[in-house]
């Protein structure tokens, strides 16, 4: 049995979230030999309340200091800063090393770019022992130069536009694989939602944002079963219940956001690697309520252009948006509907696998 590393970083739930979906895919392909290892090397490295610290720090920046982020992120793309910054993760290339040196794996998938700068250092091109380099790129449409400038093997990008953007960056067109992002595989049902009767609607809230309360009551205004989710915080839960006055369902951390979707017309939600990649592959119309410069621009641009949803940025235009989708016999949902369908499925994860099991095979 080979073992394939897959690596993630908890910057931003897109690169776990694909990882895991990843490693799901994998380890289904038992019979052909193969499984797969989730590795989160900073958490490993530096220990869970430390890794914690690092990334609380990260979503504080972006979602605090959206422009600071956002310049930030610009200069990663301009610029080759990344290998200036490993002096300061050494810990990490250390471990690093340890996790593909216990495995000597022929194959490693990796969900985060800075680790193939790591790799590039150890091995060059020729070294018969460097392992093969699945890079799956987390970003859509708006690819920051980082994902490709340390070197990669294959390169798998959410879809054909993400491609197209990564080709006009120079990045060879045989080294990228359109497949999709990688999604749970409990979402290949598709939505069932249909046009008709009382909407569903599902408000993933942030409760980093400030109006977030105000956000749950305007929503939960309208005439729609509406099912909010507000993660972990029990003082946050409460004033959203008190503010939908039991108008929504209100749930604190849940697994069952797949269910939800599935089960929804239409998801409000920040623009997210991991949320709006899932929105497309169950076939479900996203209304983008906040957009953090960098790669959720991308996202949000992927969803907008293609008339699969809209921007609802604050509680009114929220409001709005949700209101206009359904108004007229469901017009404007039927075209988001039909849109977001023809975007994507729920395969990445299934391709991304087959594709290790190949390169396994030679």
């Amino acid at each position: 049995m080979v073992t394939i590393p897959v690596l993630s970083a908890g910057f931003g739930e897109g690169h776990n979230a694909a990882a895991r979906a990843l490693i799901a895919a994998i380890n289904r392909r038992a019979a052909d030999g193969v499984q797969a290892e989730f590795h989160d090397i900073f958490m490993e490295a530096y220990g869970v309340e430390k890794a914690h610290k690092q990334r609380d720090s990260y979503v504080q920046v972006a979602n605090r200091f959206p422009r600071l982020w956002g310049c930030a992120y610009a200069a990663l793309d301009y610029l080759p800063l990344v290998p200036m910054t490993l002096p300061m993760v050494r810990p990490v290339q250390r471990k690093l090393f340890e996790v593909l040196d216990a495995t000597a794996a022929p194959v490693v998938v990796t969900a985060y770019p800075l680790y193939n700068y790591m790799m590039e250092r150890r091995w060059k091109l020729a070294d018969p022992r460097r392992p093969k380099i699945i890079t799956v790129v987390t970003d859509s449409v708006s690819v920051n130069r980082a994902w490709h400038r340390a070197h990669s093997d294959w390169y798998v990008t959410p879809n054909q536009a993400t491609a197209e953007v990564m080709v006009r960056q120079g990045v060879p067109r045989e080294k990228i694989l359109p497949f999709g992002f990688p999604v749970s595989d409990k979402l290949a049902a598709r939505s069932s939602a249909v046009a008709g009767g009382r909407p569903k609607v599902l408000l993933m809230l942030n409760p980093g944002r400030k109006d977030a309360v105000e956000v749950a009551r305007a929503v939960s205004e309208l005439e729609i079963d509406l099912t909010i989710t507000v993660g972990k915080d029990a003082d946050f839960k409460g004033a959203v219940e008190v503010a939908v006055a039991g108008r929504a369902t209100v749930l604190g951390w849940t697994d069952r956001i797949p269910e939800l979707m599935l089960t929804s017309h239409l998801v409000i939600s920040k623009a997210g690697g991991a949320t709006t990649h899932e929105c497309v592959a169950a076939g479900v119309p996203m209304i983008i309520s906040q957009v953090i410069p960098g790669q959720e621009a991308g996202n949000a641009r992927l969803i907008v252009e293609h008339n699969a949803g809209c921007l609802g940025l604050t509680p009114q235009a929220m409001k709005s948006a949700v209101a206009s989708a359904f108004a007229d016999d469901f017009k404007i949902w039927k075209k988001w509907k039909a849109n977001v369908e023809a975007l994507g499925d729920a395969r990445g994860a299934e391709r991304v696998a087959e594709k290790v099991v190949a390169m396994l095979r030679g």
